[in-house]
């Protein structure tokens, strides 16, 4: 947005015009000019008084954001029902943005974002409607950017690994994605006697998405399509990535790739409730045929724990190595007048998300046999399916997205002995909405 300033410029001259022609007719007419320029006068007062402001005419300033709102249905194999909530996938938020030109290959700028907490489809569980509601800083941050050398940001800034694993051209990531805890995720498991386990779902799968941290983040110029970056900060957190993109008249590719070490565990920005020292590897790629509309993603990832934890049992161990493979088959139907239809189908598999352990609830809700002294670890799946129409006069997308999760714990007894744990009854989501962007 340019400012009232210019808001009245631009208004102002195209009233003129019109005031000009009056004042000829009038001229003809014997009539005066007075009506006319008190209209003028009206005019731009009711632009400045409507138009967005800042605080100078050097730096730019574009307000843009989103509100994402949706019905979470779900059925826990006890208990079904159904919750408003904000949509995790692509949460409603709003951002101020903005750039000046410091030379002509030289440019600054700046990014704020904030999020609302809107009863999230992440935070929602059968005991609590509501989630957490409340406002958070998602981006605060400045950068400089020089065409010959690359892009410096400093701030609350998105670390390399962020979006690594979410490479994916299907236009349906509002209802679906590689991150399959943002919907639903705080559900606890129902155990086959039907009774809750103190676990929850986002405890068995997480697609190892960087997010936002306090650091210094460099991006090099794009070669060729690629774009390599690095980024340092909070407590011993550093990503180095590399990302791809390739757009032709048959075909768009987009690759990304990141390697994480976090040397202070204890650190909250991972996310990690054991506390331990990481390395972790993940990437994506997608890829979309023009013509058909047809398209592949996939998604990866490893994370390789650097320490031992004192698992349940008394001995010291390093818990299993967890991964995941996320994949989506699509299809984007441009047949309706509204906008592009986009179609797809996914596959998650996620194991040994939970394994050495200091949680010994765990351990006591899945011992079916009264013999287990430790979980050697676990496998869940997750199938959907889903259909999002975007509508492009409104900047608007309506989406419907259904999951069936599925999940299974190794238990041992105290000679290393497999020992048989509770079933878990399967998880079923609806999630359907409305995002509206501005």
């Amino acid at each position: 947005m340019r400012g009232a300033a210019g808001a009245s410029i631009v208004a102002g001259g195209l009233v003129a015009s019109s005031c000009l022609g009056q004042v000829a007719f009038a001229a003809d007419q014997d009539f005066g000019t007075s009506s006319c320029c008190a209209n003028l006068e009206q005019r731009i007062a009711e632009l400045e008084a409507t138009a967005a402001r800042k605080g100078n005419r050097k730096v730019s300033l574009a307000v843009s954001g989103q509100v994402n709102k949706a019905i979470l249905f779900w059925d826990d194999g006890g208990e079904r029902n159904a919750y408003v909530v904000g949509n995790k996938n692509d949460q409603t938020s709003f951002s101020f943005t903005g750039e000046a030109a410091i030379s002509a290959n030289v440019t600054a700028g700046y990014h704020l974002d904030v999020r609302l907490r809107d009863t999230l489809s992440d935070a929602v569980d059968q005991q609590n409607a509501n989630g957490d509601p409340g406002f958070f800083v998602w981006h605060s941050e400045w950068w400089v950017e020089s065409k010959e050398l690359g892009t410096v940001s400093v701030g609350l800034v998105s670390r390399v690994s962020d979006t690594a694993p979410e490479a994916d051209l299907s236009m349906a990531t509002v209802a679906g994605y590689a991150g399959v805890q943002d919907i639903g995720g705080a559900f606890q498991l129902r155990l086959d006697t039907g009774s809750l386990a103190p676990v929850v779902w986002g405890d068995l799968y997480n697609h190892f998405n960087g997010d936002t941290a306090n650091l210094m983040r460099y991006d090099s110029p794009e070669t060729a399509g690629f774009v390599a970056a690095a980024s340092f900060g909070e407590d011993d957190v550093w990503d180095i990535g590399l990302r791809y993109g390739h757009d032709t008249s048959a075909f768009h590719f987009d690759a990304a790739i990141a390697y994480t070490e976090v040397s202070d565990g204890d650190n909250s920005v991972i996310g990690n409730a054991l506390g331990l020292d990481q390395a972790t590897l993940v990437g994506s790629l997608s890829l979309l045929h023009h013509a058909t509309g047809l398209n592949f993603t996939f998604a990866a990832g490893r994370r390789s724990w650097e320490e031992a934890i004192l698992d349940l049992d008394g001995v010291r161990r390093t818990p299993e190595d967890p991964c995941f493979v996320y994949t989506k088959l699509g299809w984007i139907s441009r047949h309706s007048h509204l906008g592009p239809t986009a179609f797809y189908g996914e596959y998650g598999w996620f194991s040994d998300f939970v394994s050495a352990t200091d949680r010994p609830d765990f351990l006591a809700s899945l011992d079916a046999s009264g013999s287990a002294v430790r979980i050697s670890g676990n496998e869940a799946e997750v199938l959907g399916a889903g259909v999002v129409q975007h509508i492009e006069t409104a900047e608007m997308q309506i989406y419907i997205g259904y999951r069936h999760h599925t999940a299974h714990f190794d238990l041992v007894d105290a000679t290393g002995r497999d020992t048989p744990a509770r079933d878990v009854d399967d998880f079923d989501t609806v999630i359907a909405g409305t995002k509206v962007a501005f």
